[in-house]
C-alpha cells in the first residue's frame, strides 16, 4: 500500500483551506490548488507552496491524493473528468455517497465534521474525520492521512454520514440561526449580547453531562403559556421570527405534555 505523501486540492473555499494549511503543516506536499475562479485558487495555492492551476486538464497526474472540497452540485461533472488519475479520488461532502466517485478507480470520502469559516482557524486536532473507501487500501490510506491531522477518525459509510450530516446542520447550522434572532432582538433594544453568553456555555456544558431531553429547560417545557404568550406579543416587531418561535413552542410543549 503506497502511503499518500502528495495532494492536490480541487476547491478553494472554507473547507479547502483549512485543510491544504493542515496537510501542509503535517508534512505533506500540496502539489496543485484548482479553482473555477483562478484568482481563488492564486491566493491559497501562495498559501501552502502549490501550483495554483484554471483547469482540470493542468492537474499534475501523479498526485497520490486529489481531495475535492468542493459544492455537492459540482462533484459529480468534476469526477467525470478523472478517470485518467492513478491516485485516490476523495471528497469532503457529509451528504454526497462514496459511489458518486466510481467513475474513477480508487476513491472514497475525507469528510471532515467542522464548521470551517476562513476568518477563524478551528483546532484541527480535535475534528472528527469520517472516512470511507471502495477498497481496503483506500480505506486505510485516508485513515492514516487523517491520523497525521487529528486525533478522532472515524470509519462512517456514505448511508450513516447522510444522517450525521443532518444532525451536524441542525446542532450547527440551524442553533447559529437562532444566535442570530437573539441577537437581532437584542440589538435592536441596543443591548450588549454579551450578556448571553454564560447561557451559551452553560448550555453547551450541560449537553457534554446529560442528555437533551433531560437538560430542556423553559416556559415551552413548563407548558407556561402566559408567557409564551408575551413572548409572541414582543415578537410582533419581528414577525420573520415569529413563525419558527411558535414552531419550536409547540413542538417542546408536544413532547413534553400531552396536548397543547
Amino acid at each position: 500500500m503506497k502511503q499518500i505523501s502528495t495532494i492536490s486540492f480541487i476547491g478553494s473555499g472554507n473547507v479547502a483551506t483549512h485543510l491544504a494549511l493542515a496537510v501542509k503543516a503535517a508534512g505533506f506536499e500540496v502539489k496543485d490548488v484548482f479553482s473555477l475562479h483562478k484568482n481563488h485558487a492564486d491566493i491559497l495555492a501562495a498559501k501552502v507552496e502549490a501550483r495554483a492551476v484554471g483547469s482540470l486538464a493542468e492537474l499534475q497526474r501523479d498526485t497520490d491524493l486529489y481531495l475535492l472540497a468542493v459544492p455537492d452540485k459540482i462533484i459529480d461533472p468534476i469526477v467525470r473528468t478523472f478517470h485518467y488519475v492513478e491516485g485516490i479520488v476523495a471528497h469532503t461532502s457529509g451528504i454526497t455517497p462514496m459511489e458518486t466517485l466510481q467513475k474513477t478507480a480508487r476513491y472514497g470520502v475525507f469528510y471532515p465534521l467542522q464548521t470551517f469559516s476562513k476568518e477563524k482557524e478551528p483546532d484541527i486536532s480535535k475534528v472528527p474525520f469520517c472516512i470511507e473507501g471502495n477498497s481496503s487500501d483506500v480505506l486505510q490510506s485516508l485513515s492514516d492521512l487523517a491520523a497525521n491531522l487529528s486525533d478522532v477518525v472515524y470509519e462512517i459509510n456514505s448511508d450513516q454520514r447522510k444522517y450525521l450530516h443532518l444532525a451536524a446542520v441542525l446542532v450547527n447550522n440551524y442553533t447559529n440561526y437562532l444566535y442570530r434572532m437573539a441577537f437581532d432582538i437584542l440589538d435592536a433594544q441596543q443591548m450588549d449580547t454579551s450578556l448571553l453568553m454564560p447561557l451559551i456555555e452553560e448550555t453547551f456544558a450541560k449537553i457534554r453531562e446529560m442528555h437533551p431531553d433531560k437538560a430542556q429547560t423553559g416556559p415551552a417545557r413548563r407548558k407556561d403559556l402566559p408567557t409564551i404568550e408575551k413572548h409572541l406579543s414582543l415578537l410582533e416587531e419581528f414577525p420573520q421570527y415569529k413563525e419558527l418561535y411558535t414552531l419550536f413552542a409547540e413542538q417542546i410543549i408536544k413532547k413534553y405534555h400531552e396536548q397543547l
